[in-house]
């Protein structure tokens, strides 16, 4: 049973670690680790949540015990502090179509969530776990962790699935039958891997002299330019990656009007946050040093509800550097930099090779550097 203590509940994100079965040689692993058990230390939640794409499963369709050590390891500093792990399903945890073998990894290692709490609908991992009052007689919140799929069936239409039909009328009916003693629906918070359209809502468009720091939306939107809108903050370094398709997940939480945040990963540059239509909203980065990022500022979120007021919570957000941490597994100019530096540095050597790249590199570096201090 989740129960509030001393009258908070305290909630840490991880996302988008993107663990290699070389772990067990790799300062990648090392570092994200440090990172972890730095912030599990400090912070003393009650659970964690790892946002979705947590291992690589293709790992699993080949090796399962070795799937299943990587997963262990990656987990094993929450779970040996007898914190629970709440797992959701990213996008590539679907990729190498083993939905049921992945879902019996995780549920094969003790401390760790995962499970489908409509197995009606097998090839989905939804499910929901309250949080009741210090006493443990009362629910007080609902806790949601969302299967946002995979790719979408026509990707003429969309690059990233959406969530389905099923799976939204499964969290109306769910709402309904978690209602409190009064039927009032209790204040939930979400946490799903892929983000729903309307986080597009807390961006608007670039003006021209904001070309410099703003970023090229994703799939139907590459053709337009970004900043953070006036209800949000923190960091945009890329287009979100939802789908284009809007299968109504957001009108639904308004339907039940019991949503007070959702938290995402997916977007491994990304961790601004805000609020529309009354829905907090928090895209959350990699907490790992795997992603495209680098690891040049893998971070993670705390998110404190507080008992007295179910409805009201606050965020914290501590990036790797700021917790004191020295990488093992960058070199001395990745430790330095910011994550758009970094993005451009990849890109410039990867499209010109490695003579060419480097110059660019540094380019990008001084264009990037410039342009701030304007």
């Amino acid at each position: 049973m989740l129960k509030f203590n001393n009258g908070k509940f305290k909630i840490l994100l991880f996302g988008d670690i993107h663990e290699s079965g070389d772990f067990e040689t790799s300062p990648k692993f090392r570092d994200m680790q440090k990172l972890m058990i730095k912030a599990l230390d400090g912070y003393q939640p009650d659970i964690c949540v790892l946002l979705g794409d947590n291992c690589e499963t293709p790992v699993l369709k080949n090796n399962p015990e070795h799937f299943k050590k990587m997963l262990s390891a990656v987990t094993e500093p929450i779970t040996k502090r007898n914190i629970p792990a709440y797992c959701i399903m990213g996008n590539h945890e679907h990729d190498p179509g083993i939905d049921e073998e992945v879902l019996e990894a995780y549920q094969s290692i003790d401390g760790v969530v995962m499970r489908n709490d409509h197995p009606q609908d097998g090839k989905y991992c939804d499910y929901v776990d309250q949080v009741y009052s210090s006493d443990g007689k009362t629910p007080l919140v609902n806790l949601w962790f969302i299967d946002s799929n995979n790719l979408c069936s026509d990707r003429s239409l969309s690059t990233y699935d959406y969530v389905h039909d099923c799976q939204i009328k499964w969290f109306e009916d769910k709402s309904d039958e978690l209602k409190s003693p009064n039927c009032c629906a209790l204040p939930s918070y979400i946490f799903q891997h892929i983000p729903v359209p309307e986080e597009y809502k807390l961006l608007r468009k670039a003006k021209l002299f904001e070309i410099p720091k703003c970023v090229r939306g994703f799939d139907s939107k590459r053709n337009k330019l970004y900043v953070l809108g006036d209800n949000a903050e923190g960091y945009l370094g890329e287009g979100p990656c939802s789908p284009d398709i809007n299968n109504g997940q957001f009108a639904s939480w308004k339907k039940v009007g019991n949503v007070v945040a959702a938290f995402f990963g997916h977007d491994h540059l990304n961790d601004f946050s805000g609020w529309y239509d009354g829905v907090f909203m928090a895209q959350h980065k990699t907490a790992g040093f795997r992603a495209y990022t680098d690891g040049c500022q893998s971070c993670v979120r705390l998110v404190t509800i507080y008992e007295d007021r179910p409805t009201h919570f606050k965020q914290e957000l501590k990036h790797f550097k700021e917790f004191g941490l020295v990488s093992e597994s960058l070199g001395p100019v990745f430790k330095r930099i910011t994550d758009r530096q970094s993005l451009l540095i990849h890109l410039g050597l990867k499209a010109l090779g490695s003579a060419a790249g480097l110059a660019g590199a540094v380019a990008a570096v001084k264009y990037v550097k410039n342009t701030r201090n304007k």
